[in-house]
């Protein structure tokens, strides 16, 4: 048993600090890069807390030709996800980010791009809002 005292207690602590860490500060101005299939994504976006669902937040990304789209974000634990509309050579997209907030305050994850199923990667620092 005292062998195994401190094997549970050092359990306990790590259960706790992740039951308990803190939300993603996902509030605030973004600067988004990646890559899906070859094609460079290179976004800002500004996200702002919900009133009512502290576990959601709307606002808008605005891509490299300067086209803004509304946008949702949804944060479970430590991963954030985001939404919104995009369209390639006239076609409507949806772009989904899935990401993990890092301890740096970096959000990292995957991209998947509907209705043509194609994915990739991304990487997001805050910014100062413009």
């Amino acid at each position: 048993m005292k062998r195994l005292l401190p094997l549970l207690l050092l359990s306990t602590t790590v259960l706790s600090t992740t039951a308990f860490a803190a939300p993603p500060a996902v509030s605030g101005a973004w600067t988004i890069t990646g890559d899906v299939q070859g094609y460079p994504i290179n976004e800002t976006c500004n996200f702002t807390q919900d009133a009512k669902d502290k576990d959601k937040l709307t606002g808008t990304c605005k891509n490299a030709e300067g086209k803004t789209f509304d946008t949702t974000v949804t944060i479970v634990d430590q991963k954030v996800t985001f939404v919104h509309a995009g369209e390639y050579e006239g076609q409507p997209l949806t772009l989904t980010y899935i990401g993990s907030y890092s301890e740096k305050g970096e959000l990292s994850g995957v991209i998947n791009v509907a209705p043509l199923g194609y994915d990739g990667t991304f990487t997001a620092k805050k910014t100062e809002a413009k």
